[in-house]
């Protein structure tokens, strides 16, 4: 895609699912990677990776809730590469933590840190660096349940809608900066994420999949690599012209 070469992305939550093939994917299209992630084991595998493809990427180790951390972890970024061009938001946590009753009062404030503080503070850190290279792009990705309720999970739901408004905000002040921001709403995606929060494994995991994907028209679930496509393409040139929307990837999901 256009627009994509030498340019630098701090991609988080890059260690594993989404965030992992947005990285591997901005760095086959000539990008240089940040790969940002809590364990530092998964980022330097998937920069090791890239590398071996005969990339450039650097893991950068960050807790996405902490400022202090996210502010030295876009410097570290800066000091490797000169610049900052891209932000891609892919840290997320999704708990499973039930209805407003059942939630816990921890549960709310680990699921609005990790899925709506983390954004609020790669802009407030990155866009002055994105700003300073010439303008750039943000991807935050929020949900299909950032725009039709989900019974079991409050938090989730009421941190994805967050997103998108968010999103929102972020785009109107920063047009005449230059800085496009979008976001991508994915369906239930095959990731270690949704393996983890369904809890079990083998032929169970696949009928739980399964169910998952019953209202999806596409009758699947979402790929990493297909979302990763679509928030490469929102960073891309391709997409100039185009900032504050909430491009579904769901299989039809929100056409229902």
């Amino acid at each position: 895609m256009n627009g994509l070469a030498e340019k630098v992305a701090f991609v988080t939550g890059g260690g594993s699912g989404i965030g992992r093939q947005v990285s591997l994917r901005l760095a086959r299209e000539g990008a240089k990677v940040g790969v940002v992630d809590l364990r530092e084991a998964a980022a330097q595998s998937v920069v090791e990776e890239i590398v071996a493809g005969g990339g450039e990427a650097i893991a950068v180790v960050a807790d996405v809730t902490s400022a202090a951390q996210v502010e030295a972890g876009v410097e570290r970024l800066v000091d490797a590469y000169d610049a900052v061009h891209f932000v891609v938001n892919c840290a997320g946590v999704a708990l499973g933590e039930g209805g407003v009753v059942d939630c816990t009062e921890d549960a709310w404030d680990k699921t609005m840190a990790i899925n709506v503080k983390s954004i609020f503070l790669t802009g407030k850190y990155a866009i002055p660096r994105i700003i300073a290279a010439g303008g750039g792009s943000i991807v935050n990705i929020a949900s299909v349940f950032g725009m039709v309720a989900n019974p079991d999970e409050c938090g989730y739901a009421a941190s994805k809608g967050a997103v998108i408004n968010l999103t929102r905000q972020m785009a109107v002040q920063h047009a005449q900066d230059r800085v496009r921001v979008n976001a991508v709403l994915p369906s239930d995606c095959d990731t270690p994420l949704i393996a983890g929060l369904l809890g079990v494994e083998g032929a169970a995991l696949e009928t739980a999949k399964a169910e998952l994907a019953a209202p999806i028209p596409f009758g699947r679930l979402a790929q990493p690599e297909e979302i990763a496509s679509g928030i490469t393409f929102l960073l891309s040139d391709d997409a100039a012209f185009i900032t504050g929307v909430s491009l579904p990837i769901d299989g039809g999901f929100l056409t229902k």
